[in-house]
Parts: C-alpha cells; sequence; structure tokens
C-alpha cells in the first residue's frame, strides 16, 4: 500500500538531520579546538560502545561476553590516546597531552 510524505513530515525530517548534524559538527570542531584533533576523534571510538549500551538499556537487548570484552578494549585504546588520569585533570589550553 503506497503512502505518501506529508510537508509538514518532509520538513520536520529535514530540519531533525540539519540541526541536529549541524549542532554535532559545531561542538566536535570546538572539541578539536580545545582538546586536539587525535583526542577529539576518539569521540568515534565509543559511539559503537554507546550504541550497544542504549541497545540494552532501551532494547533490552541481548550483549554477549565478545561484545564487552571489545568493548574494554576500545574504553582501554580511548584511555591510552588520551593519557586519560582519574588522579590528574587535563588542562583544555595543553591540547590534552599530559606534561
Amino acid at each position: 500500500m503506497p503512502s505518501s510524505v506529508s510537508p509538514l513530515v518532509a520538513i520536520s525530517v529535514l530540519l531533525l538531520g540539519t540541526v541536529c548534524s549541524g549542532v554535532a559538527y559545531l561542538l566536535y570542531f570546538r572539541l578539536i579546538n580545545d582538546m586536539g584533533a587525535t583526542s577529539a576523534l576518539t569521540v568515534t571510538f565509543l559511539i559503537p560502545v554507546f550504541g550497544v549500551a542504549w541497545g540494552k538499556i532501551f532494547l533490552n537487548e541481548t550483549i554477549g561476553w565478545h561484545t564487552i570484552i571489545g568493548s574494554i578494549v576500545v574504553i582501554f585504546g580511548t584511555i591510552l590516546v588520551t593519557g586519560f588520569s582519574i588522579s590528574r585533570p587535563r588542562s583544555a589550553k595543553s591540547g590534552g597531552i599530559p606534561s
């Protein structure tokens, strides 16, 4: 059964896509400016980890042991790349590189 898309739905989808993408890019470029390109890139490493977490929380999806191991590897790699330390706060002025 074919259906047509109403103008309101089309405009809503276009605005949602452009506004959300635009805000995301502005935040991402600010992150690059504040933390440096390497640290900002690590955000993309965490997207699958959060996708799996949201799937478990909201959709009650099952998570296998391999997914948990993979998430730990991704998080540990992100910690190594960013130089994250709980005991030492990072300075945005230094570009996130520990001294």
